[in-house]
């Protein structure tokens, strides 16, 4: 007889790029879209209501000290804001005499 295995959710972490692909069909949400607002507000009341972590990714410093209010940890920045900035400063390079 096999025996179910239970699985346990720590914390619920919100990509906001992966959320508006997938709701809106594309990316970067503005933020203000209702939907989109509405999705991150339905994501995070659950998990509170099931006493689960909730985090997300912003874009800056102001939005991070606004998501502090009702997420349980906050990441500045994210994959594609990092690998431009990268490649903004080495075409500087690249491009300096």
């Amino acid at each position: 007889m096999l025996i179910p295995q239970r699985h346990s959710l720590d914390l619920v972490f919100i990509g906001p790029n992966d959320l508006a692909q997938s709701l809106l069909g594309y990316v970067p949400a503005r933020g203000d879209e209702p939907e989109f607002v509405a999705a991150i507000d339905k994501i995070a009341a659950a998990a509170k209501k099931h006493g689960k972590w909730s985090g997300r990714l912003v874009n800056n410093g102001g939005l991070a000290k606004d998501a502090k209010a009702t997420f349980d940890t906050v990441a500045i920045t994210g994959d594609t804001k990092a690998i431009q900035n990268w490649y903004i400063a080495e075409l500087e390079v690249a491009r300096s005499t």
